[in-house]
């Protein structure tokens, strides 16, 4: 079958059946069988594999990659069929090369695979000496310390590594990136556009306008200071991947990055992986990485043969996130092209199709209701009314989902659902550390690691085992009748961070009157038993710290602690859930580095919490729960009914915010902030000019109308979008829920619901 000869339509049976030998692209609309005709060519591929043999099922997100080994049952955990993300994948290639290679000349280095979190903490490592202005080149004052985003160095460092991570997924090295940013410096300097372009003017904004009014001078300037930036960034490139090379690490992105290296350069090791990996089934590819074709071609060939891919341009969400491999899906030698709906009605294709292309005229229907409340409490609570509402119908809670741009904005939504006891499953891209169980939870582990950390200690007082009121944490922060300091500090206490066993930090009142009841006197005798239950526990704890591993000794300071009391309602159920995770984390990390303590690991969870929220994620652990989700883990998963929340400007869809300094392989660096008391504006020339020659904002909220597509597409019977405040004119971001609620006939429902 011809590309340029596919139909409009075929039937899934005819694209599950196709040759397993062809380079096959599935594609449509969310709903249209796409996964479905991906796993059964999947599971036909195994019926013929030789022994040693297995096939790869993949998807660019790990959540993604969950769902399709879920979706597999019993065939998944067949060993013919090896379902993981590409990172994983190509690292055990990478293993096993290294393994060969030490068993056949006895030098081979050991590398292990970490996570983005990780590799930031190594970038820090790698840039610390930056932010002290410790280079040569600016003691020398080579370089001018005026550089973009370098007045707040942890916002620089964020930036920076957002970009190397790009690059690296692009796979741009360091010498490629400096030589591509000083050719784009150079091209765009030596022939700069034409500033008092009107329509260049009159698409710029009025108080930006003035960065068009640049005279030759204040170019060079502008010329000199991006230079400085890119061989700072530079600098800070090489020197991260010197480091990472060095400790033997590699994220999924470098695995795969160096096994496609490794595979275009040995021929013969590409011909014997692809002979044990024939085929590959790849889900969700409208979002697959640079990197990631680059390895399947490293494997399968330039023609891919043998690769099926399945997805739909609609559903591509993430181009401003990682650099993706574009247009994938429309290059394959045979194209089948699903659009008959098997998932939703047709009131919510047509609310599909209406948030993809703006002013869609939508019909009314009892399946889509768009509604705006006053307040995000009321939104909330509606919201939470509703999915209780429809459990008591007899619905599965399963069945339902709660969608969120990011999950950082749904705090609001968790305690309605837990009000109404509703039990739910928050999962997707957020920090598990910022929950109020888990920060419950790591505040009675610091009271065993250090109880002189009084931040954490504070937490540990108001939490529920000892939930001790404001006036008598302030009755224990102050001194004793008679306060004597001690000559000497107690024997089982730990030593500080620089291995002394006393620090300033211990002549704080607070510990020493929870530890030694140096207060108890002025306590009531409820708050006395507590305290004294505490402490009775802490020797426990201390003693068992001694024999037990660290996992150990958290899952028994946890089960006496946040895992004590009822799991059966909605917010039992949620504790326990999270406190399992966050032991579960403990655990991977005791397995990484089996010499750390227990502090160790606090100190790891305090550097990790703060990482970038594309960085971090929280996998689904009750499948019987509401999911509450963000729309990239909703990418895979249908629900019966789903409830699309917090649809307003600013938040769906976010607002389009650039970072300090941006970069293109033809312009080089784009910096934002036009830095020095001698600048002229606020923004610099060459990023307002390429923020209207690439159309980067209507890029952007055309990819926020494909999530919230995306999310509305989830559901099969039942749809409800909704917002809270007022509108806006939509002129910083456009209003979603406005659009949409106009294109359908509105049905008096109470307060301010409109019911398509």
């Amino acid at each position: 079958m011809n590309a340029a000869a596919v139909p409009p339509n075929v039937r899934a049976e005819d694209a599950a059946r196709h040759s397993l030998q062809a380079f096959v692209a599935i594609e449509g609309p969310a709903g249209t069988g796409k996964t479905t005709a991906l796993l059964r060519r999947a599971v036909r591929a195994t019926e013929n594999l030789a022994a040693g043999q297995a096939i790869i099922v993949s998807a660019p997100s790990t959540l993604a990659v969950q769902e399709l080994h879920a979706a597999l049952g019993s065939a998944a955990r067949h060993e013919q069929i090896c379902c993981a993300n590409l990172g994983e994948i190509a690292f055990s290639i990478l293993q096993a090369y290294r393994t060969d290679a030490a068993t056949s000349q006895g030098a081979a280095p050991p590398v292990a695979l970490i996570d983005d979190v990780r590799a930031q903490e190594l970038f820090s490592e790698a840039a610390a000496s930056l932010y002290a202005l410790e280079w040569e080149e600016f003691l020398s004052a080579e370089w001018d310390p005026e550089i973009t985003g370098l007045r707040a160095p942890e916002r620089f460092a964020a930036t920076a590594y957002r970009l190397i991570r790009k690059l690296r997924i692009a796979g741009v090295a360091p010498d490629a990136f400096l030589q591509s940013a000083l050719r784009g410096a150079t091209e765009f300097y030596g022939h700069p556009p034409n500033f008092a372009n009107p329509e260049l003017i009159e698409k710029t904004p009025p108080k930006y306008r003035d960065s068009l009014r640049v005279t030759p001078q204040e170019l060079a300037r502008q010329h000199a200071r991006e230079v400085d930036l890119a061989k700072i960034l530079h600098r800070l490139y090489s020197a991260y991947a010197e480091r990472v090379a060095a400790r033997g690490c590699l994220t999924a992105v470098d695995a795969v990055i160096e096994a496609a290296q490794l595979l275009e350069t040995h021929d013969a090791l590409q011909q014997a992986w692809h002979v044990l990996r024939p085929f590959a089934f790849i889900d969700n590819a409208q979002d697959l990485a640079q990197c990631d074709l680059r390895f399947l071609r490293a494997l399968f060939g330039e023609e891919l043969r043998g690769v099926t891919l399945a997805g739909d341009a609609g559903q591509r969400t993430q181009a401003f996130a990682v650099p993706r491999a574009g247009k994938t899906l429309e290059h394959a030698a045979e194209r089948f092209c699903f659009t008959e709906q098997y998932r939703s009605t047709p009131a919510i294709v047509q609310a599909t199709q209406a948030a993809l292309r703006g002013k869609t005229a939508v019909a009314r229907s009892s399946q889509l209701a768009v509604a705006r409340f006053p307040t995000m409490e009321a939104e909330a609570v509606h919201v939470a009314s509703s999915v209780a509402r429809a459990l008591r119908d007899g619905i599965l809670a399963k069945e339902i989902a709660v969608i969120v741009r990011s999950l950082r904005c749904a705090d609001a939504y968790l305690r309605a659902l837990l009000e109404w006891n509703v039990p739910v499953d928050p999962f997707g891209e957020a920090s598990l550390y910022e929950f109020q169980d888990v920060e419950d939870l790591l505040g009675v582990l610091w009271a065993v690691a250090d109880p002189f950390r009084h931040d954490w200690l504070l937490r540990n007082l108001q939490a529920p085992w000892l939930a001790l009121s404001d006036a008598t944490i302030a009755a224990l922060c102050e001194e004793p009748a008679s306060a004597q300091v001690p000559l000497f500090a107690p024997a089982d206490e730990p030593t500080d961070a620089r291995g002394r066993r006393w620090d300033r930090q211990r002549d704080f009142r607070l510990a020493w009157n929870v530890l030694r009841g140096d207060r108890d006197t002025d306590l009531s005798a409820e708050v006395r038993a507590r305290l004294a239950a505490f402490r009775e526990a802490r020797a426990v704890w201390l003693a068992d710290e001694k024999v037990l591993s660290v996992p150990a000794l958290a899952r028994r300071i946890a089960t006496d602690t946040v895992l004590v009391g009822d799991a059966s309602n909605a917010r039992g159920r949620l504790r326990h859930g999270l406190a399992e995770r966050l032991l579960a984390d403990l655990g991977r990390f005791a397995s990484a580095r089996p010499r750390a303590t227990l502090a160790d690991y606090l100190h790891h969870v305090e550097h990790v919490s703060v990482a970038g929220n594309d960085l971090l994620s929280i996998e689904p652990r009750d499948p019987e729960a509401v999911a509450l989700i963000d729309v990239e883990a909703g990418k895979g998963r249908e629900f019966s009914r789903v409830f699309v929340v917090d649809v307003r400007a600013g938040a769906f869809p976010r607002y389009y915010v650039p970072d300090a300094f941006q970069f293109t392989t033809r312009a080089g660096m784009i910096p934002k902030e036009n830095v020095g008391s001698d600048a002229t504006a606020a923004r610099t020339a060459k990023f307002t000019y390429f923020q209207y020659k690439l159309d980067v904002r209507s890029r952007y909220y055309a990819e926020e109308r494909r999530a919230l597509a995306c999310a509305i597409s989830r559901a099969r019977d039942f749809v409800s979008l909704s917002a809270w405040g007022r509108p806006t004119r939509g002129t910083s971001a456009p209003e979603f829920l406005e659009e949409l609620g106009s294109t359908v006939t509105e049905v008096p429902r109470g307060g301010n619901e409109r019911s398509a």
